[in-house]
């Protein structure tokens, strides 16, 4: 496996989890539930400032575009 399928793996996984708190977020929002949806907001951030560090240390160590 190289380190580019390795970056890959871990961003579509980063990428899905993106996606899991966003949903999680607005169905709680739905329901009402407005302190599980702060919470899942907060992770939905956490998770994209990571994504975005991770995307910048590729880019820079490897000088190539995930």
């Amino acid at each position: 496996m190289t380190v580019e399928e390795i970056f890959n793996k871990i961003i579509s996984h980063m990428l899905e989890g993106l996606t899991y708190h966003d949903e999680l977020a607005r169905a709680f929002d739905f329901l009402g539930l407005y302190g599980y949806a702060k919470c899942h907001d907060y992770h939905h951030f956490e998770e994209a400032i990571n994504y975005r560090e991770l995307s910048h240390y590729y880019s820079t160590h490897f000088f190539k575009l995930i």
